[in-house]
């Protein structure tokens, strides 16, 4: 079953993340002890040096929590019942990702005392950097991820024949219900860009950096960002999509970049659905 491969696959690439999420803490760890004047995670515009050994652990507890739900048996996969996303499961997703942000933020501010403004450098923006970062990412962004989706699909063919699209994919592209279409609008286009963005590039990338550096954080925090949303299909084209989200903020040094580049993307590909350019076949 597709779903069945689905699953499996995701299991095995969040056990190889998490492999190399903790050997590259011990990596960079014994790399910082033999040279300790080099500065490892001061490239860019985006601080690192204010997370501490809490944000790790939360970090960790975190993912762990996130991921659980990947690591289940399969046979409960198979043996579950499929649910097709309705209103009220995508209102309950919508209130669950603000309700982690807003855990976030709360943890950030009264637990470590760190202003979310100010560490995400909403406090100071650099609107010409933000401007031509914007201008010189977007088509680059289309195409590299575009082609990445064009070659995963094959992929995902050859490896699990008649393999599904993604849950919400399917569902706004099939229902009539025009509620249902709104409320899967406002996930994709406001609340995703701005919670995932908090979360994978805000925290999870700033504290990743803070023990390892810029290069290893993207790309490790941006494979948690694709496995995130279960579906092995998306997974090359999202951790690619991350990895341009993570160059956007390192440039301007304000989360504001990867927000609007990820609204227009997923913006850009709810319209696409809606004019039936990637409709399945």
């Amino acid at each position: 079953m597709p779903e069945i491969a689905n699953i499996a696959v995701l299991q095995d690439f969040t056990c190889i993340a998490g492999l190399a999420f903790f050997l590259g803490l011990l990596g960079y760890k014994w790399m910082r002890l033999m040279r300790p004047e080099a500065a490892w995670n001061h490239d860019g515009l985006v601080a690192s040096q204010q997370y501490g050994d809490l944000d790790l652990v939360a970090l960790t507890a975190g993912l762990g929590l996130l991921l659980s739900g990947i690591m289940q048996p399969l046979s409960e996969v198979v043996g579950g019942p499929k649910i097709t996303p309705g209103v009220s499961e995508v209102a309950l997703g919508i209130f669950v990702q603000l309700m982690l942000c807003c855990v976030l933020l709360v943890y950030l501010a009264q637990v470590r005392h760190l202003h979310p403004v100010e560490l995400f450098g909403f406090s100071v923006i650099r609107w010409k950097t933000l401007a031509i970062t914007l201008a010189l990412a977007l088509l680059p962004m289309f195409l590299v991820v575009g082609s990445t989706a064009v070659f995963s699909n094959d992929w995902m063919q050859r490896l699990a024949p008649g393999a599904e699209e993604q849950e919400l994919v399917r569902a706004f592209v099939k229902t009539d219900d025009m509620l249902l279409r709104v409320l899967i609008i406002i996930a994709a286009a406001i609340v995703a860009p701005v919670v995932e963005e908090i979360l994978f590039r805000g925290f999870i990338y700033g504290v990743i950096k803070r023990y390892t550096d810029a290069p290893f954080a993207a790309l490790i925090s941006g494979l948690f960002f694709a496995i995130i949303h279960m579906h092995t299909g998306s997974l090359l084209p999202l951790w690619v999509l991350a990895l341009f989200f993570c160059a956007a903020y390192e440039l301007t040094g304000c989360l504001l970049a990867p927000m609007i580049l990820h609204a227009i993307f997923n913006s850009t590909s709810l319209i696409a659905m809606m004019m039936g350019w990637n409709a399945p076949n």
